[in-house]
């Protein structure tokens, strides 16, 4: 059993189960903007107690924790509502409510995909390098066109799909076991720990 078979639909699960948990599942995307993935679980419990307040919330990662307090049950329900559509249709609509939170590009929405139905995946700037893809890849103006937009995330879900979520998931979790052995000692502690920053 890899990684990915060990913990993913448990977190899919979880995040589909309530709008309070889908919120979570999104601010731990958010707190790893730019972050260790070893120090989001003190992030995450950061939020827990002081919401709003939690001193890792800065810039754009403030903006989309107060657009989900004032939106979150209007985008559970968009989310519950892409699970409707299959394969690659239900990627490209569950990445297009994870886009309209400030602060959330290609990457992360995919990030939200692969945590809420298992789905896409995240290709960074790191995984761009490691997999010699063109950083444009990465290029989403919220401002285009919707038709514009829509040929990026197709582009985006693509690429992802070429290589397949679960692929993603645990090479990613290979990577970052290798990385940083003396937070993780092998590539099923990073995928449990997506669980259980979430379960607390």
């Amino acid at each position: 059993m890899t990684p990915f078979d060990a913990h993913n639909l448990a977190i899919n699960k979880f995040a589909q189960s309530s709008p309070e948990r889908f919120k979570l599942m999104i601010i731990m995307v958010v707190l790893s903007i730019l972050q260790p993935w070893s120090q989001v679980g003190n992030q995450l419990y950061d939020w827990r107690l002081k919401g709003i307040r939690s001193r890792f919330l800065w810039d754009n990662k403030k903006d989309a924790a107060k657009y989900l307090n004032r939106n979150i049950d209007k985008v559970y329900a968009q989310a519950m509502m892409a699970l409707r559509f299959r394969g690659r249709n239900r990627s490209i609509e569950l990445m297009k409510v994870f886009l309209t939170i400030p602060g959330i590009g290609l990457a992360k929405a995919g990030f939200c995909c692969q945590l809420f139905a298992g789905c896409v995946g995240c290709i960074d700037r790191h995984n761009i390098r490691r997999l010699r893809l063109p950083v444009t890849l990465l290029q989403f103006n919220k401002g285009a066109m919707a038709k514009t937009q829509q040929k990026r995330i197709e582009a985006y879900v693509d690429a992802c799909q070429k290589r397949g979520c679960r692929w993603l998931w645990n090479s990613w979790c290979k990577l970052i076991a290798k990385k940083y052995p003396d937070k993780f000692p092998n590539a099923e502690a990073v995928s449990f720990v997506h669980l259980g920053y979430l379960i607390g």
